[in-house]
């Protein structure tokens, strides 16, 4: 089942900007968690998109977000923080929720992701 592929584990929620009381650093600080748990963060094949800009097609990739059928639903801009994964680039990464997740009967639902710098 999609399940056994989830080796990330996610925070979702809505996030505000705050600030490390110890350090002074800018921080993000969650307000509304909608989920935590297993998921699964990917990047899909190669897509040729149209581009305006450059009048040829482009490739792109674009992350999405995999988590287990029956989760709560997710909002666009909500944001995703990855706490732990097998691939260490993963930890700590952040994206935010960029559209709805695909419909009818799956096994997961999956969100479209925009990386946040």
């Amino acid at each position: 089942m999609a399940d056994s592929r989830m080796s990330e584990t996610v925070l979702v929620g809505k996030f505000r900007d705050g600030i490390d009381p110890e350090t002074k650093d800018a921080t993000r600080v969650l307000e509304t968690e909608r989920y935590s748990g297993k998921g699964r963060i990917r990047w899909g094949s190669r897509e040729v998109s149209n581009s305006q800009a450059t009048g040829s097609p482009v490739a792109m990739q674009e992350p999405y977000l995999s988590v287990p059928f029956g989760t709560a639903r997710f909002f666009t801009d909500d944001e995703v923080e990855c706490n732990a994964s097998l691939d260490p680039l993963l930890v700590g990464r952040r994206f935010k929720i960029a559209g709805a997740a695909g419909g009818g009967q799956v096994t997961a639902y999956r969100y479209p992701l925009e990386e946040l710098s």
